[in-house]
């Protein structure tokens, strides 16, 4: 397997064009919810406007605008709220979001699709191994409108790192993503600019649940048309001892602490 690295919408077509698999990163907060809804066995078509999202039938309508839930859908891009929400196994949900079902899109054609983050690196990294272990795979930071997110090249890094350990090749441009998401605590991933926004809105918690590394293993994987996963059996992960939720009304950069499963060191990570 050889791992490469690009960043956006470009990418992700430059690398379906060249018929490789593709791991969309939306690290806040798509791959997370992506993850949790396949988690809780939903089945999830991702598409790029809020129009037809609504126009599409669905059990539920998931997603956001600016990082707000959308009027008249279910629940926001908010993988706590998904994993508190009652969702019935076999459910079709339909997802819309400003960056991550975009680049989804932009996909078309690749060989595979999957989505991951921080969540399911662990898990996904796996699946890849076993699934495609000759495979070109390109691991797609989304970004933010053309530019570059840090949230989601660390994350990336992290599933590269992950690719590596299980005997994958990777290019410079994808060892270097590697190697800033192993040297750099994750904590100061709180305060950046997207960070900053979700607190701002009422999302703290997903902040520091995004944050999680290999708490979720369900891997998402677009098949005829609507994302997948397997793993094991659902329960609630936010009442889980290897979880913790912080509250919505704390500082943002008390959403992670030594000690509560984010690991802070590059020689911790390694």
């Amino acid at each position: 397997m050889l791992v490469r690295y690009a960043g956006g919408a470009r990418g992700a077509r430059s690398a379906a064009r060249s018929g490789a698999v593709v791991v969309v990163v939306d690290a806040f907060r798509a791959s997370a919810t992506l993850a949790a809804l396949v988690h809780r066995g939903a089945k999830v078509v991702t598409v790029a406007s809020v129009e037809e999202a609504l126009s599409l039938p669905a059990d539920l309508r998931v997603g956001e605008r600016g990082g707000a839930r959308v009027a008249g859908f279910d629940l926001g891009n908010s993988p706590t709220e998904v994993l508190e929400a009652r969702i019935e196994p076999g459910s079709l949900v339909v997802m819309s979001t400003t960056n991550g079902t975009r680049v989804v899109e932009a996909a078309e054609g690749a060989a595979a699709v999957y989505a991951g983050s921080f969540v399911n690196a662990g898990a996904l990294a796996r699946a890849l191994i076993s699934e495609s272990p000759e495979a070109e795979v390109v691991v797609v930071g989304c970004g933010c409108r053309g530019h570059r997110s840090s949230e989601d090249e660390a994350a990336s890094g992290a599933i590269i790192h992950r690719l590596r350990a299980l005997g994958a090749a990777a290019d410079p441009r994808a060892r270097a993503v590697e190697e800033a998401y192993l040297s750099r605590p994750l904590g100061r991933l709180v305060r950046n600019a997207a960070a900053r926004r979700l607190v701002r809105l009422g999302y703290a918690r997903d902040v520091g649940f995004c944050l999680r590394e290999d708490v979720l293993p369900a891997v998402p994987r677009l098949v005829n048309g609507a994302f997948v996963g397997a793993g094991a059996p659902a329960k609630n992960l936010l009442d889980s001892r290897e979880v913790r939720i912080y509250s919505e009304g704390g500082p943002a950069d008390q959403t992670l602490q030594a000690g509560d499963g984010v690991r802070q060191s590059a020689a911790e990570r390694r």
